[in-house]
């Protein structure tokens, strides 16, 4: 990264109070990495930006929703599909501010149904974007706010020589310095309290775009008139285009990861020294009390286990493969497994900050002590970044429909992943028998309730999988193993718990040891509270960007 850390984290200090006075984000960005004369973060120093965005998400989910959406889902499509190198510079410099406008207000998620047109004039050489009606403008863009230039990555059904060619995406003005550019029509929708940004809905009434702005990926139209893309068919175009998505996964999951380790350790740290008046005991710090020990170290559990699914995730989110703009993008299974990794890790950090929240007590309240607007941030990714619902539908249809089937148990898992993998296996098993080769319907929406039971089984077990190979790694100091594999045992055992009727029902779990699951989580809990300072530490929160008070003043 261009600057030190202490720079930024003077920036990031600086900019949580200017964010609270009302200040905009954006106005907040350029003082932040890159310097215009570096590479884009996303390929130049990819771990560099996982950091910057987490912190971002530390400081205020809203700076790190402009800044996720401007490297990510703006440079990183712009990059992936052939961009000119002047709109390049133009974004990595911070000249134009990145969006994405991809969903329109009538459709939902229903990405492939865009309405949007981009009919190519070949008088001219350029594409003429429509908004047909009110139900196809793109919703809800933040691009709102006056004084930005903006430039946005714009999905649209290409139209050649009066044929279909499949949804493509392009980059289009939005707003100069000096306002709303000619033909783009830009609303702002009332606000709303999660995650609040100067969202609207944005309509375009014969805007123009330039040939060099087409992201073609390869695709061209030649003097002609005639047509040609290697993808071959709309079909294969639509899905190209639609795979911006994956921009999204490994960003979002990284800042609800963090927001769950900060919103952890600003509790647990504080949980320590804060006295509560015990009825038994008299004065006592908070966490003397065992159901304060459950609450914050289950939350360290479930930040830890986001974490590293979050991690995972940023190499296939961000690979662009060199040169860019010729590609077929991830394979199925690639976008498959980031889909259930940023549903996973919205759960496990949700879950996280209501435990911080119940904890915290009246501080779980107010918005001054951040936990409300961490927890904003996951409750608005829930939908946002693709409905967590709907991708799990899709999981669950990827897997069913493809043979894709659940790995054999291997005999050097541990325990608990062979329970995850049984669970997985028969739920699988339940799905796709008498499952027809042509599906329709009926028959799959009288599985969709078990086809979330089984993706969330595909996510229990790839998750604990994940945690037992990094936290069992060489480099993996032995004196955090020990915690980190008492952290995994808590987190395997509050995954269990969840569902610990159907373990049961499926003789995977005697009735002797399900009702032994609170007491071996509240004795993991017990130990860990003589190691406060090590868990704090494995949360790898900034302290710069810790100065907040848990407690109400009094």
């Amino acid at each position: 990264m261009t600057t030190t850390f202490d720079s930024t984290f003077a920036v990031l200090r600086q900019a949580r109070a200017e964010l609270d006075e009302g200040r905009s984000p954006y106005s907040i960005m350029h003082r932040l990495p890159p310097d215009p004369s570096e590479r884009p973060l996303i390929v130049g120093d990819p771990a560099g930006l996982r950091s910057l965005l987490e912190w971002c998400a530390i400081t205020d989910p809203r700076l790190f929703h402009a800044m996720f959406l401007h490297h990510c889902m703006t440079i990183g499509n712009a990059l992936d599909q052939g961009a000119d190198a002047a709109d390049i510079a133009a974004l990595a410099g911070g000249a134009r501010i990145g969006a994405a406008l991809m969903n329109e207000a009538g459709r939902g998620n229903s990405a492939a149904a865009i309405r949007t047109t981009a009919a190519y004039d070949p008088a001219t050489g350029e594409f003429v974007l429509h908004t047909p009606d009110s139900g196809a403008a793109k919703y809800p863009p933040n691009v709102a706010a006056s004084g930005v230039a903006r430039l946005g990555v714009v999905s649209a059904r290409l139209s050649v020589g009066g044929t279909d060619r499949g949804l493509a995406l392009f980059l289009v003005e939005l707003r100069d310095e000096q306002g709303v550019c000619r033909g783009v029509t830009i609303e702002p929708r009332p606000a709303t309290a999660l995650l609040p940004m100067d969202y609207a809905t944005v309509r375009f009434d014969g805007v123009r775009v330039p040939y060099r702005r087409w992201l073609a990926d390869g695709a061209s139209i030649a003097g002609d008139g005639s047509f040609h893309d290697p993808l071959g068919d709309p079909g294969a175009r639509t899905r190209r285009s639609i795979g911006m998505s994956r921009f999204s996964s490994g960003a979002v999951a990284a800042g609800l990861a963090a927001v769950a380790r900060a919103g952890t350790a600003l509790v647990l740290e504080r949980a320590g020294r804060r006295i509560t008046n015990d009825r038994l005991a008299g004065e006592v710090p908070a966490l003397a009390h065992r159901n304060q020990q459950r609450l914050v170290f289950g939350a360290a559990a479930a930040a830890l286990a986001a974490t590293v699914v979050a991690r995972h995730m940023t190499g296939p989110s961000w690979h662009i493969p060199p040169g860019g703009g010729r590609g077929t993008g991830p394979a199925p299974e690639v976008f498959r497994e980031l889909g259930a990794g940023k549903v996973a890790v919205d759960r496990l950090a949700d879950a996280a900050l209501t435990a911080c929240r119940s904890a915290a007590g009246m501080a779980g309240f107010f918005s001054e002590h951040r936990l409300l607007g961490y927890q904003a941030l996951t409750m608005a990714f829930q939908s946002a970044g693709g409905d967590n619902r709907l991708i799990m539908l899709d999981v669950a249809w990827s897997m069913a429909t493809t043979g894709a089937g659940v790995p054999a148990e291997d005999p050097a898992d541990d325990r608990w992943i062979r329970l995850f993998r049984a669970r997985e296996q028969r739920l699988y098993a339940e799905l796709t028998t008498g499952l027809p080769a042509a599906v329709d319907f009926e028959t799959w929406n009288e599985r969709t309730d078990l086809a979330q039971r089984f993706a969330a089984a595909h996510a229990a077990r790839t998750t604990a999988e994940l945690m037992h190979e990094a936290w069992h790694a060489p480099d993996v100091a032995e004196a955090h193993r020990l915690i980190l594999d008492q952290l995994y045992r808590l987190h395997c055992l509050t995954e269990l718990a969840a569902d610990a009727g159907w373990f049961l029902a499926h003789e995977l779990l005697t009735a002797t040891e399900l009702l032994a699951l609170p007491e071996q989580a509240g004795a993991i809990c017990g130990g860990l509270a003589a190691h406060v300072g090590t868990v704090v530490e494995l949360l790898d929160v900034p302290a710069q960007l810790l100065d907040v008070p848990v407690e109400p003043i009094e």
